[in-house]
């Protein structure tokens, strides 16, 4: 099987297969060639299941980016689209042309949903910012790919457009999370504890999270 050797100063053998279906070692600088094949060896059985599930996924995302979309995930939810015009997001509904395949919709929907966010998250994040009594320069949205959000040293929130597919909770978790950062630039325990008053189940939000990943890549939308 063909797999990525990821080295660093890391002590142990760690095996993933990304959301494409390529096979990732991480593995220690000097380790030898032999010892890193042999140790994908002995993990065939979890490496079957777990690349055939990614081969699953990726049949099933161009199997629907192939027609046009019935429906599209957004604030948690899953919107109905109308094939009539005026095209956009308008009442609560995606409006697109019928004959186009959500392929040829994406690059017109990332924008659509960048001005959803814009319109949504950033005052979203000055209001959660007043109540924490959190000063911040300014809120930014941009297209992120593996960041739902970062804190600039100079107080600074970015988010990623690609949140606007969460439900309010997880919108707001990722929101106090990179405020936190404004108190703590780092993930120490004070950080967590911040997080933590505000969120207290923060850590069911981070997990969630990754379901909110899936969907966007079963979209076209990652």
């Amino acid at each position: 099987m063909d797999y990525e050797i990821v080295r660093s100063s890391r002590r142990t053998l760690a095996l993933t297969v990304d959301r494409d279906g390529r096979v990732i070692v991480r593995a220690p600088l000097k380790l030898s060639r032999e010892r890193i094949d042999a140790f994908v060896r002995s993990k065939s059985d979890w490496l079957e299941k777990h690349t055939g599930a990614a081969a699953g996924r990726s049949s099933e995302r161009l199997t629907r980016l192939a027609v046009p979309p019935e429906s599209l995930p957004l604030l948690g939810e899953m919107i109905p689209v109308l094939h009539d015009e005026p095209y956009g997001y308008i009442d609560g509904s995606f409006h697109m042309p019928g004959t186009a395949s959500l392929e040829e919709l994406l690059p017109y929907l990332r924008k659509l949903y960048a001005g959803i966010a814009k319109d949504t998250l950033i005052s979203r994040t000055r209001l959660i910012a007043d109540r924490m009594g959190v000063k911040i320069a300014g809120v930014k949205i941009n297209s992120a790919k593996t960041r739902w959000g970062s804190c600039s040293s100079k107080r600074t929130v970015n988010l990623s457009w690609k949140l606007i597919a969460a439900d309010q909770r997880l919108i707001d978790y990722v929101i106090v999370h990179e405020l936190c950062h404004t108190r703590h630039m780092d993930h120490s325990p004070a950080f967590w504890e911040s997080v933590s008053a505000v969120i207290p189940d923060y850590r069911e939000c981070r997990d969630a999270l990754k379901g909110v990943q899936k969907l966007l890549f079963e979209y076209g939308l990652d």
